[in-house]
């Protein structure tokens, strides 16, 4: 019959085992949530899919928040980028705002693309407005 400090040393061992396998179990399995990213690269540029694309995007956002876990750096920007082609300047520009919030290194990028749609839409607003009528010292003369 084993000595108790021996049976005891053999329980702590199991005991400390069984604890790092169920830590082990917890963790996350990589730094980054990829969800449906690569897929959504295929869709666009081997299937030119843009509709995919968009639903796998959104799809790998949606989980990755949900889940609480950060997507790899450009998936903001590129779901930005998305959906700016489509038109949603405004959901172009908070993806853009996301990415660089979460991504400092993306700082310069997404501030020049924000500020090329602001310039954009102030532009076709300009364009849009009729021109004002001549002022009266414009008349005059």
């Amino acid at each position: 019959m084993p000595s108790k400090p021996l049976r005891s040393q053999v329980n702590n061992h199991l005991l400390g085992l069984t604890f790092t396998m169920m830590l082990a179990g917890c963790a996350p399995s990589g730094l980054y949530y990829w969800g449906d990213y690569e897929t959504s690269l295929f869709e666009r540029y081997v299937e030119n899919n843009n509709q995919h694309t968009d639903a796998y995007l959104s799809q790998t956002l949606l989980e990755a928040e949900q889940q609480h876990r950060k997507v790899p750096p450009g998936v903001y920007a590129d779901y930005g980028f998305l959906l700016y082609t489509r038109g949603d300047k405004a959901g172009a520009i908070a993806n853009f705002q996301k990415e660089r919030s979460l991504y400092p290194e993306s700082l310069a990028l997404m501030n020049k693309l924000i500020e090329r749609i602001q310039q954009q839409e102030k532009s076709a607003e300009a364009a849009s407005t009729p021109p004002s009528a001549q002022s009266v010292t414009g008349a005059a003369k």
